[in-house]
This record gives C-alpha cells, sequence and structure tokens, in this order.
C-alpha cells in the first residue's frame, strides 16, 4: 500500500502539523504592522506630528493595535493642534458626520478651512460641498465654486464633477456648457463614476458641444459599466435610433475611451 513505509510515514507527520503558508505570512504582516505601529506611536509620543495623525489612523482602522476610536481623536486632536492639515480634516470630518464627536458644522467647517487653507484637497472639497448647501455657514455659490477650484486644480474628481455641475447650471459663475463639459471630462478621467452619464447628455442635446449621437451611447455606456444606472433609459431610447453601424461605433468608442482613461490613471 503506497506510503505506509517509514518515509511515507514521516511526510504524512510533517504534512499534518504544517501551517500553511498563508497563515504564516498573515502572522508575519501583523506582526510587522504591531512593530511599526508602536515605532510611529513612539515619535508621536515625542511630539512629531505626522507621526501623530499616522497613530490616530492606526487606531482608526486598528492596525497593528486594537480599534479604539477615543484613541485616534485624541492623537488627531493633538496633531490638528499643531497644524497638521490631514489631521485638522479628520477631525473635521468626525464633526461633519457626528462619529465620536457630536454632530457640529460649524466646528467641521473650522477645522476644514484650516486644513483647506494648506491645501488639503479633501478639506477644500467638502468646504465648497457645505457652502453650496449652507450647512455650517451661510450658503453661498462663489465661496463654494472657489473651494472646489482649488480642489479641481489639484485633480479631486468629485470637486472636478462639481465644477461641472455649477457651470453647467450658472451656480456661483455665469454658465458655460463647454466648460461645464470640460470639467466633467476630467472628472470622468479621474474615475468619477457619475460624469459620464453628464457627458453624455451633453453630446445628446449638443450643449457645449455639436450634438453627437455616437459620443453620447458612448459615455453612457461607460456610466454604467462604473455602475451609474441613470443613463439606462437615454440608452434605450437613443438605442433605437442608432444603425447597427452607429452601435457598434458608440461600443468601439466607449471601449477606447475607457483604455485610454485607464492608461492615464496608472501614470504616476
Amino acid at each position: 500500500m503506497f506510503g505506509c513505509g517509514k518515509e511515507g510515514a514521516t511526510l504524512n507527520k510533517k504534512t499534518k502539523n504544517q501551517i500553511p503558508s498563508k497563515v504564516t505570512s498573515a502572522l508575519g504582516r501583523a506582526e510587522k504592522q504591531k512593530v511599526d505601529f508602536l515605532a510611529i506611536k513612539a515619535k508621536a509620543e515625542n511630539g512629531g506630528a505626522k507621526s501623530q495623525t499616522q497613530t490616530a489612523n492606526n487606531y482608526a482602522v486598528g492596525r497593528g493595535v486594537e480599534k479604539d476610536m477615543q484613541q485616534a481623536l485624541m492623537w488627531y486632536q493633538k496633531a490638528a493642534d499643531q497644524g497638521e492639515p490631514q489631521a485638522q480634516f479628520n477631525l473635521g470630518y468626525m464633526y461633519y458626520n457626528g462619529e465620536v464627536l457630536p454632530l457640529d458644522y460649524r466646528k467641521a467647517v473650522e477645522w476644514f478651512t484650516k486644513s483647506a487653507k494648506q491645501g488639503n484637497s479633501g478639506a477644500q472639497e467638502t468646504l465648497g460641498l457645505m457652502y453650496d448647501s449652507g450647512d455650517g455657514v451661510p450658503e453661498n455659490d462663489v465661496e463654494a465654486i472657489k473651494w472646489f477650484r482649488k480642489a479641481a486644480e489639484q485633480g479631486e474628481p468629485m470637486a472636478q464633477f462639481n465644477m461641472g455641475w455649477m457651470y453647467e447650471n450658472g451656480e456661483g459663475v455665469q454658465a458655460d456648457k463647454a466648460l461645464a463639459l470640460e470639467w466633467y471630462l476630467k472628472s470622468a478621467r479621474g474615475g468619477h463614476p457619475e460624469a459620464p452619464n453628464f457627458i453624455g447628455v451633453l453630446y445628446d442635446v449638443g450643449d457645449g458641444v455639436p450634438e453627437d449621437n455616437i459620443s453620447a451611447y458612448a459615455w453612457w455606456l461607460i456610466g454604467v459599466n462604473r455602475g451609474d444606472d441613470a443613463p439606462l433609459n437615454n440608452m434605450e431610447f437613443l438605442g433605437r435610433k442608432l444603425t447597427p453601424e452607429q452601435m457598434a461605433k458608440a461600443k468601439e468608442l466607449a471601449s477606447k475611451l475607457e483604455q485610454e482613461m485607464a492608461a492615464t490613471q496608472k501614470k504616476p
């Protein structure tokens, strides 16, 4: 019988007691995370603002240490008080969402503003939203687009989308469909899931760009591929008007655009 000899028995014993490589790899990662956490925390305790933010991040997600949002809050506060922009943004977000801290839009605006003035694009984008909706500040479209623009120029896809919306609807700026399209395109290239739908609509009706049914369908298809269901009705309606040749061209264009955008997003 195969495997009954001494050598076979030894092999079977080793196999039975062997720890799977995936388990040892996970154990190794956990140990490394713990060592990294302690090293960063030591720097945080010595007053390093960035290390304080990293320590807070580790507590917030449970990386190298047990998750503890109160500890995360404490370290974010220490770093934010030293002017560290990411900590200021995260502290503002806690007030904005009522996470750990009581929901307080005024406090959120205070911390977002400090972070935004130092160039944090997430804070700039969120501050724009708050001025747009009047949360914690008087509603002010001009102030909203000022902050959207700062974030958009740093490549923030959501801010670029909001710039497109503001230009399309004339909020805080004079309406300009061509500029709206420009910002929607930047947002779409950055991976924003809803921007393709708005691009498709502009091509469909010929706003800011010559009417182009093939481009409209192509962009709607891209949006659907990104998980946005909003274009489906328009696609169905337009699909009845396109010839088989035009439909093939639209699908070919969508594929080409997706490849180009994917290549752009991979660039450092």
